[in-house]
């Protein structure tokens, strides 16, 4: 039996030259709102004094992480993780409530401003169910993001890692085991991926144990009141059918 995939982000920034070119396949391919992206290029730099000058590029995307805060977060299921790691969004079954947004530490998602629901890097899951590699990296020239399944040794992620040091972006102790690997330790930029930097949201917090159980008990009770409306009518139309 065929072993399970495991997909994973690998990023190079040493390849990365700042071209954009992800950034512009990315929105061709997903639309995105003016304003709004799904994927990042930051900057650790300059660095030194001149002439002695420097400068690192650090490719940033959704980190599909294997423990996602987000799908505890969803009220209704439309975030998800799959079995090959995935996180995805359902987006019939989001309500925009934004309960996710706000869960992940890193500020990987946001809500589309034309439809009302979360939005973020979904691997661009149906390229790669097609065996095409998702825009960003098909795109990108110099080889600085790579993607695939870290369970085949011979895909191009695994032999990037091969032998090799890898780093997953961490912030502020929150651990949710990204599984975007970077090649070289990731600048603070690469870990709160948002190009505007919040402090991570704990378990212990708001929208945890007031916010999130509330919208739950509201989903549930609507869904129960249905139910009970749908029975409550079977038996109406039962008891008309026997007058009769």
């Amino acid at each position: 039996m065929a072993e399970k995939k495991r997909y994973a982000f690998v990023i190079d920034p040493a390849r990365c030259i700042d071209c954009r070119a992800c950034l512009v396949a990315c929105r061709a391919e997903w639309n995105t709102p003016a304003g709004q992206t799904r994927i990042w290029v930051h900057s650790d730099g300059p660095q030194g004094v001149f002439p002695n000058l420097s400068q690192t590029f650090i490719p940033a995307q959704c980190h599909h992480c294997e423990d996602p805060w987000c799908v505890d977060a969803c009220p209704t299921g439309a975030t998800f993780k799959r079995e090959d790691g995935l996180v995805l969004i359902d987006e019939e079954a989001c309500i925009g409530c934004g309960l996710c947004v706000n869960a992940c530490p890193y500020q990987a998602r946001f809500r589309n401003t034309v439809t009302g629901k979360a939005d973020k890097c979904s691997a661009c899951f149906h390229r790669v169910e097609a065996g095409e590699m998702p825009a960003c990296v098909a795109t990108c020239i110099g080889g600085a993001r790579l993607f695939g399944d870290l369970n085949d040794p011979e895909s191009t992620v695994s032999r990037a890692i091969a032998g090799r040091a890898v780093y997953r972006p961490i912030t502020n102790e929150v651990n949710t085991q990204p599984m975007t690997l970077y090649l070289s330790s990731p600048a603070a930029a690469a870990v709160q991926v948002s190009p505007q930097p919040r402090e991570p949201v704990p378990a212990e917090t708001f929208w945890h144990t007031v916010a999130l159980p509330v919208v739950k008990a509201a989903v549930a009770l609507a869904f129960g009141g249905q139910a009970l409306a749908f029975i409550f009518q079977l038996f109406k139309g039962e008891n008309e059918y026997e007058e009769a």
